[in-house]
């Protein structure tokens, strides 16, 4: 019999433990997915964006259906699980009420944090897959890989502490590479639109993701399939929304809410370029700076350092390539570009910990970048509550996010300039 290889026994472990932590922190911005998730059900998805049901006990629903979906999958899970205990203690007396009272209180709040930890493992996973299998390298040092991508504190507290999911969109964006990479051009085209699907962060891949594909010269039959079976999906499931018109009324949706109706402020609690030059405090995108507002000029920087990478990728498309160009673009962005979101920085993990299982060289970057990100998330929502760290993070009128933010933009320029001399080098 076959022993178990151990990246599976290191994703058993992860999950066990993450499921466990889950039910001992219940962050408050999960009341949103717990809110959302009981009214899909009472809504229905017809009426879930109407404006005579936005009725809501704390944040109006303001991402794309695929996020709907998932919480109202959770709802259920958690009604058919809590069912389950409920008959184990009123019918066959063998359930504690005591762990009965515990679940109805923290089993639900808990679930809402599933989908994000499954998508952890699934990352862990293909980063595994892409070392060991892709990047040639030993079996080991792909398991260790995927370790360091679990035990990282900053991916771990947004999942398993915060109850967020940026994993799920990033693990399908992951996954759509692969694809691609793979040359499976309908798997890759379907799992990066259902990542935008569910919510649309991850915008600033997809020219990587055109040009890889548009330079593997699919002939035209196979880009139809790939479109057509996409479209068809997401029509499909965008049907019980739209009255009959799943397009048109996702188009007005991204158009007049999730692309519109936002904060649109210089940065919104993100360690990076603007923060360290202004601060966290709230302040509109749009104020004038150096002739220029400052979102303009988050443009100009952001294509400033985007555009080598496109050029890069144009000239080569592999593995390697795809990764270090990833990473970059994940980082450039939460640096340069304004209304920045603290757990935003969170698409660099998976493809930086690639670039540091196979380079050892940047392990201290890497540190120091998961220890900031996690500060960052920490800041602003101090969950659980830790009063010396939160006196530490907001004394001085604020500056140590300023300058974490100084020292977040001197750790992204220096992973550019390695990326720029490797590549001039011909390593990548």
């Amino acid at each position: 019999m076959n022993k178990i290889k151990p990246i599976f026994k290191v994703l058993f472990f992860a999950f066990i433990l993450k499921l466990v932590v889950s039910f001992l922190v219940w962050h408050p911005d999960v009341n949103n997915h717990i809110d959302w998730g009981i009214r899909f059900w009472q809504y229905g998805p017809a009426k879930f964006y109407a404006p005579e049901s936005n009725v809501w006990s704390f944040t109006w629903p303001n991402q794309p259906p695929g996020t709907m979906y998932m919480f109202a999958a959770v709802r259920k899970l958690y009604e058919v699980l809590f069912a389950f205990f409920s008959y184990l203690h009123f019918d066959l007396k063998v359930f504690p009420g005591s762990f009965l009272l515990y679940f109805e209180q923290s089993l639900y709040p808990a679930l809402t944090k599933l989908p994000g930890i499954l998508s952890d493992l699934g990352i862990a996973y293909v980063i595994y897959k892409i070392i060991f299998k892709e990047l040639k390298v030993s079996e080991k040092v792909a398991t260790i890989g995927a370790i360091v991508f679990l035990i990282n504190p900053a991916t771990w507290y947004n999942s398993t502490i915060w109850g967020q999911y940026d994993s799920v969109i990033n693990f399908l964006a992951l996954l759509a590479f692969y694809f691609l990479l793979k040359r499976e051009l309908m798997p890759a085209i379907l799992a990066i639109s259902i990542s935008l699907y569910i919510k649309a962060s991850l915008l600033i891949f997809l020219p990587i993701f055109a040009v890889i594909a548009l330079r593997q010269k699919y002939n035209l039959k196979k880009w139809l399939i790939a479109i057509v079976s996409t479209l068809f999906v997401i029509g499909l499931i965008t049907l019980p929304f739209s009255n009959g018109e799943p397009f048109v009324w996702l188009l007005n949706l991204y158009k007049d809410k999730v692309f519109t109706n936002q904060l649109q402020i210089i940065t919104a609690n993100a360690f990076n370029l603007w923060a360290a030059l202004t601060g966290i405090s709230e302040q509109p995108q749009t104020l004038p700076f150096l002739g220029l507002t400052f979102q303009y000029w988050s443009y100009i920087l952001f294509l400033f350092f985007f555009a080598p990478v496109l050029v890069f990728v144009y000239r080569k498309q592999d593995f390697k390539t795809a990764v270090w160009s990833l990473a970059i673009t994940a980082f450039a962005s939460f640096m340069l570009l304004t209304n920045m979101h603290e757990r935003y920085l969170y698409p660099v993990f998976p493809y930086f910990t690639i670039l540091v299982a196979t380079q050892i060289e940047l392990v201290a970057n890497y540190t120091a970048v998961s220890i900031i990100s996690l500060l960052n998330m920490y800041n602003f929502w101090w969950m659980p509550l830790i009063p010396s760290l939160v006196a530490f993070m907001s004394g001085d009128g604020r500056i140590v996010p300023r300058v974490l933010g100084a020292i977040n933009l001197l750790l992204f320029i220096f992973l550019y300039i390695r990326f720029l001399r490797q590549t001039r080098a011909g390593k990548i």
